[in-house]
């Protein structure tokens, strides 16, 4: 054999040797990702830090999931400490539109990373499904009339300035009205009368619906490709805490898992979420909701990495002060929730924002390390075994209450309980009767009781957390 040809022969044995550890990811009927057969909660970061140094903690703390680009440096960096990744598709996943050359472009991601040991799951465009409405409302309802009246203000024609006004707040009670289509051609009007052209052509709440429902289609026909050239790796859609249940379900036909971010501190003042509920359990709130829409598909959950006033680099001391950033006991209760409510997995976003000697990220870590070392817990089948949940009666109106996952591990039953209220609470867990006689404890919150008649009461504080885990039996005394 010739040099060259040898040289040939062993690159060929090298890609074949590292095709053959390509990971294989799967979902279990119970929706628990499997890597290479090992059942996984997924615990997952957007941030790619640049400094191995900080990569090297990630790894350390537990994280098992890590945003990755679409290069194969970015890929062996990861794998090299451990971590799975997960590669965006990007636009290349709609076949809506310029459908051959955006399947050539996922066909060629198939081909350069799906055989990459570290590439868990693809990802398609973030929050799809609201920015094909928000971009429109956010123009129309936002920027669009903002630009008009400092333009409309700089008029030396008086009388012309107070016709494009009146012109303008007939738009914005059109919009009020839902009357759309109209309101957005007196806004084009304006344009036209300043003799100006708008910087976002063609952006339109009135056909939000239309555009949306072509971008559904084509996200499904460009899933279905990517399935069929990798059946070894997961879809995963990321939503924005927006829309109604029914638009999820049709973009989410498109991904074999789903979930969307939630950053809902400082509690009742971001507006992060639209729902009614704005406080912590927001994340469980829409964990549940993001259930909804995607029956039997795993949730994973977005978490708050970051403090609103890091997304400002202006941000003044006061605006900084009104928006702090999460607290150790925040991130355990909101990540905790979502476990409760069905999350498979939860990844944090926000965190490129901050210092990494802040406390946030070392709490961060903290709790990483905590849902880490527990996840023979976290990944173990759910248990039917509690039948119903009843709460002591107290002084508040108790509108939301205490959320109870039962968990078989190795042949035992733990409970991970949430108090999604505000206020401290009495619960009793029921239908326990072939637990009757066991312990259980939480060293965290000090708590202790033992299963009587089927039953099992305990007091937990406003927004708290409880880890159950049965006790060795006592000697007799």
């Amino acid at each position: 054999m010739t040099q060259a040809g040898l040289v040939l022969s062993l690159l060929a044995a090298m890609l074949a040797a590292f095709s053959a550890s390509a990971a294989t990811v799967s979902i279990a009927a119970d929706r628990m990702a499997e890597v290479d057969g090992k059942r996984m909660f997924i615990l997952g970061l957007y941030e790619n830090p640049a400094d191995d140094a900080v990569l090297d903690e990630v790894a350390a703390a537990g994280f098992n999931l890590v945003r990755a680009a679409g290069k194969t440096e970015a890929l062996d960096r990861l794998h090299r400490r451990g971590l799975g990744a997960w590669i965006n598709t990007g636009s290349a996943i709609d076949l809506s539109v310029n459908v051959a050359n955006k399947e050539q472009s996922l066909r060629e991601m198939v081909d350069d990373y799906a055989q990459h040991p570290a590439l868990y799951v693809w990802e398609v465009p973030d929050e799809a499904l609201w920015n094909c409405w928000y971009s429109a409302v956010n123009w129309r309802r936002g920027i669009e009339p903002s630009a008009q009246r400092k333009l409309v203000d700089a008029l030396t024609d008086k009388a012309l300035a107070a016709a494009l006004r009146e012109q303008r707040d007939q738009a914005n009670e059109l919009y009020h009205r839902g009357d759309f289509a109209a309101g957005e051609e007196l806004a084009d009007d304006i344009w036209r009368k300043l003799g100006k052209e708008s910087s976002i052509r063609n952006i339109s709440i009135a056909n939000s619906r239309e555009r949306a429902d072509k971008m559904c289609g084509g996200m499904k026909l460009g899933y279905d490709l990517l399935r069929k050239i990798d059946p070894a790796h997961p879809v995963w859609m990321n939503h924005a805490p927006r829309n109604q249940i029914a638009q999820l379900a049709a973009f989410n036909e498109g991904a074999d898992i789903v979930g969307c971010d939630i950053y809902p501190v400082p509690v009742y003042k971001t507006g992060h979420s639209d729902l009614y509920d704005r406080s912590l359990s927001a994340a469980g709130s829409y964990t549940r909701r993001m259930q909804e829409a995607a029956p039997g598909k795993p949730v994973w959950m977005v978490l708050q990495g970051f403090g609103w006033a890091d997304l400002d680099k202006d941000a003044t001391e006061e605006k900084i002060e009104e928006n702090p950033r999460p607290t150790l006991k925040q991130s355990r209760f909101m990540a905790y929730n979502t476990i409760v409510r069905g999350a498979r997995g939860i990844l944090y976003w926000g965190t490129a924002y901050i210092e990494k000697d802040s406390e946030l990220w070392k709490n961060l870590m903290i709790l990483v390390r905590e849902l880490a070392g527990r996840q023979p817990l976290l990944s173990a089948p759910d248990s039917p075994i509690v039948k119903e949940v009843t709460l002591a009666q107290t002084w508040g109106s108790v509108d939301r209450g205490v959320e109870v996952l039962a968990k078989d591990v190795d042949g035992k039953t733990w409970f991970i309980v949430a108090n999604e209220y505000p206020g401290v609470l009495t619960y009793t867990l029921h239908g326990l009767e072939a637990l009757n006689g066991t312990t259980y404890a939480d060293a965290e919150a000090d708590r202790e009781a033992t299963v009587q008649d089927g039953t099992l009461s305990l007091t937990i504080r406003g927004q708290g957390i409880q880890i159950l885990a049965p006790q060795p039996e006592r000697p007799a005394a």
